[in-house]
């Protein structure tokens, strides 16, 4: 037996191990989230829709990847008005935001785990004409298939981060045959370009295609309803925003706020918690920590004494992002690796991070690099600069002129990627 054939089995035999472990993850989510023990069937393969034409496949990890994909999914749909469109995702948040943006344009359903089985009753039901995968979830059966099927493959705004890339060179080999079994790569940037190559990528079907997130654009629609708001609730008040926020993260913006009060006594925090299953405890953090706090979900009018507002539900941060003069964008204090930092600045928002960024290392670099971002470590950095960004408006709107420069000089992934797809549609 092969060495491939080795390590093939060996990982299937560890997938099914593990998949009691699965099950159980899925309870304890659903303990916070009872979403997530709906539709449990579809993680395994089994699935109720029928298709009764080609079916174009895209999917996307989680919610942040489905709004990055969301303008290329639209083309897609607009071009190709015969096909029907299979959107999946592995999160109920993604679920949700699909279902909210395309109602019956698309089938929404969760990817279902990369267990061979699974997998196979995956593909015999959709059967899909190609496979579109937003930025990169590498797995080898799904991929496999794709193969053996000779479905096209398209890694749309790829990107493998340095974290990743050492996990797949353990498994090299495997990923190896993986990855070029007639896959087209449209990475982010030349170095993720790179990376796919050294895993095995052919070098005539990897492409440098951009980063989906330079081309979403905000709605008139939003920014105009956002303005109306900031007029008639927030009269003037100082006004940031803490986006997408993780554990222990509340607690620095919470401190900072305090320091911030001592010198702009009226200002006001918003706080958007990444994942909805924290609602509940940040909401806590805030009482606990003196502040007077409203929830989005139950705000009616905004009291002078309001010094907190908890966006408490899904899909609003958008919004809160043009509403307010500054944002910080979470995932950034610790360990997760920050997320999306062109969503705000897309916005005219000034924009403010930690420093924990290897999952937008170019963005930022970019960013940085000509003064469109500014990174801080702790509460006591994040206070200095609200100072200063609150003081000085000079300052806020070179931030916001460098940032739309950088943003503006990175369009073009929907055009480029669309290239790739178009000759297997």
């Amino acid at each position: 037996m092969s060495k491939l054939k080795i390590m093939r089995l060996t990982y299937n035999l560890f997938i099914y191990l593990i998949s009691p472990l699965l099950i159980i993850h899925i309870l304890i989510r659903a303990l916070e989230d009872t979403n997530y023990i709906k539709r449990v069937s579809e993680r395994f393969g089994f699935y109720n829709q029928e298709f009764r034409g080609e079916v174009v496949w895209i999917h996307a990890v989680s919610f942040g990847e489905v709004k990055a994909a969301t303008p290329l999914v639209k083309e897609l749909i607009r071009e190709n008005p015969s096909k029907e469109f299979l959107f999946t995702c592995t999160t109920p948040t993604g679920s949700q935001l699909i279902s909210d943006i395309f109602n019956d344009e698309v089938t929404n359903v969760y990817l279902p785990y990369d267990l061979k089985g699974s997998v196979k009753r995956f593909f015999n039901w959709a059967n899909p004409k190609i496979a579109i995968i937003i930025e990169t979830e590498i797995w080898p059966n799904i991929f496999q298939e794709c193969g053996q099927r000779k479905v096209p493959l398209i890694l749309a705004s790829a990107c493998i981060s340095d974290r990743s890339q050492s996990l797949y060179k353990i498994l090299f080999n495997l990923f190896k045959d993986t990855i070029s079994q007639g896959i087209v790569v449209g990475a982010q940037t030349r170095a993720d370009a790179n990376k796919f190559l050294e895993l095995g990528a052919h070098k005539d079907r990897t492409f440098v295609t951009g980063n989906l997130k330079f081309d979403v654009s905000p709605s008139d629609e939003i920014i105009d309803k956002a303005n109306a708001f900031k007029n008639k609730h927030f009269k003037n008040r100082p006004v940031w925003i803490a986006g997408s926020t993780h554990p222990g993260e509340e607690q620095v913006i919470l401190k900072a706020h305090k320091k911030l009060i001592k010198d702009f006594p009226d200002s006001l925090l918003i706080i958007a918690p990444r994942k909805p299953e924290r609602f509940n405890s940040v909401h806590k953090k805030i009482i606990d920590s003196g502040d007077a706090c409203i929830k989005w979900s139950d705000f009616e009018s905004l009291e002078d004494n309001i010094k907190v507002l908890l966006i408490d539900t899904l899909g609003d941060l958008p919004f809160f992002y043009s509403a307010s003069d500054i944002a910080f964008v979470g995932g950034s204090l610790f360990s997760i690796g920050g997320h999306n930092l062109l969503e705000p600045a897309s916005f005219g928002t000034p924009v403010i991070t930690g420093p924990s960024l290897q999952n937008v290392k170019e963005i930022s670099t970019e960013l940085i690099e000509v003064g469109g971002l500014l990174v801080v470590k702790d509460d006591q950095e994040l206070s200095v600069q609200l100072n200063e960004l609150f003081t000085d408006d000079s300052k806020k709107d070179q931030m916001v002129s460098s940032a739309d420069k950088v943003m503006h000089d990175n369009k073009g992934s929907i055009e480029n990627i669309m290239k790739l797809i178009k000759p297997f549609i």
